[in-house]
């Protein structure tokens, strides 16, 4: 049975907390690599589906939707709509129809999801939300991090904020009082973090490039 590490339950407990205020809550997940941030994601979207309530999950690239699908399909089995734009028009259109219909609940994809009409749209996870790739640099020029925002803004929900390397932006946010902040600075197994070593680039040898030191 998987146990929760109390810095998981904490950040549970919180968003779920501001899940039940029905109001605009922007969150900074700060958990490392390892920490278990997903887990987080799954439990406050449970919370959410429990209520009646909808959720979405957007991930930076669309390799990265396939890994997570299976996880949220494992926790919510067919109500999870699938939207990006490596799947074919009709693909796209069957999800967004699932949407519409009210047949699924939870929508998942890179950043053209931010558009998708979730029904009573109450959670937002914007995961790796550093990623420049959430930038769409076309028409309609638009920042699918900056949007999730706005969104949850607009429809009082609680939106997340999840990173291992924060965006100065969303950190500045946290660090003055505008967004919730939420530390996981351990990791959710036994695993030990990788040993670093400080080097002074300054007062060591260097390979033939000049970029790299020889340790």
């Amino acid at each position: 049975i998987f146990k929760h590490t109390d810095a998981q339950k904490e950040a549970i407990q919180t968003i779920c907390n501001a899940l039940d205020k029905k109001q605009f809550s922007p969150i900074l997940l700060h958990g490392i690599t390892g920490s278990g941030k997903t887990e987080i994601y799954l439990k406050s979207i449970e919370h959410a589906i429990k209520h009646g309530l909808g959720a979405l999950i957007l991930v930076p690239e669309i390799a990265l939707t396939t890994q997570l699908k299976a996880r949220v399909e494992a926790s919510f089995g067919h109500s999870v709509a699938v939207y990006h734009s490596g799947l074919t028009e009709r693909e796209r259109r069957d999800a967004w129809q699932r949407i519409i219909d009210g047949r699924a609940t939870i929508g998942l994809g890179a950043r053209n999801a931010i558009f998708l009409p979730i029904q009573n749209l109450s959670l937002i996870v914007v995961d790796e939300e550093h990623d420049g790739a959430y930038k769409h640099d076309a028409t309609p020029y638009f920042n699918a991090r900056d949007l999730a925002i706005v969104r949850a803004k607009y429809g009082q929900a609680v939106v997340i904020l999840g990173s291992a390397t924060p965006s100065l932006q969303s950190y500045v946010h946290a660090q003055e009082g505008r967004y919730t902040y939420i530390s996981l600075p351990q990791r959710a197994t036994s695993q030990s973090l990788p040993t670093v070593t400080m080097i002074d680039m300054s007062q060591t040898p260097k390979t033939g490039s000049g970029i790299i030191s020889v340790p």
